[in-house]
């Protein structure tokens, strides 16, 4: 039987985090709080589909200035969950709107950002899943 390097024990108890997810950034924002980072997820998936429902809107209805701020709202959600580069595609996307004078213009890149959206959101909740059972065999 081996015995627990005790000065080694906090990562026995570390959690580790999709690729996508900056481990780091989430670290300076929440320390070790997993329990606190469960729920952090766990609101921002509550909200999540109004937010992304609110930007196929704004697209589709082509008014610009409902769209920049549909992705001004969704932007911060990302750094809550360490998305960061979700989060500076968000802002680059934002700073396009205000480029441009049709949202036809943004055609393609709208689809990128969408996909990238759709597919942060199916990250989202594989880690919100391993983070309950994380939780759960901790206490």
């Amino acid at each position: 039987m081996n015995p627990i390097d005790m000065n080694n024990l906090s990562s026995v108890n570390s959690f580790i985090f999709n690729a996508e997810i900056d481990t780091n950034y989430l670290q300076s924002l929440y320390g070790d709080d997993y329990v606190y980072l469960q729920e952090v997820f766990a609101t921002v998936l509550n909200d999540y589909e109004s937010l992304t429902d609110n930007i196929e809107y704004s697209f589709t209805s082509g008014n610009l200035t409902a769209l920049r701020a549909a992705v001004h709202k969704i932007k911060p959600v990302f750094g809550f969950v360490g998305m960061t580069a979700v989060q500076q595609e968000c802002q680059q996307f934002e700073n396009s709107c205000g480029t441009v004078t049709s949202p036809d213009m943004l055609a393609r890149d709208f689809e990128v950002l969408k996909n990238r959206i759709i597919l942060s959101r199916q990250v989202l909740e594989e880690e919100k899943k391993k983070l309950e059972i994380f939780n759960s065999n901790c206490s």
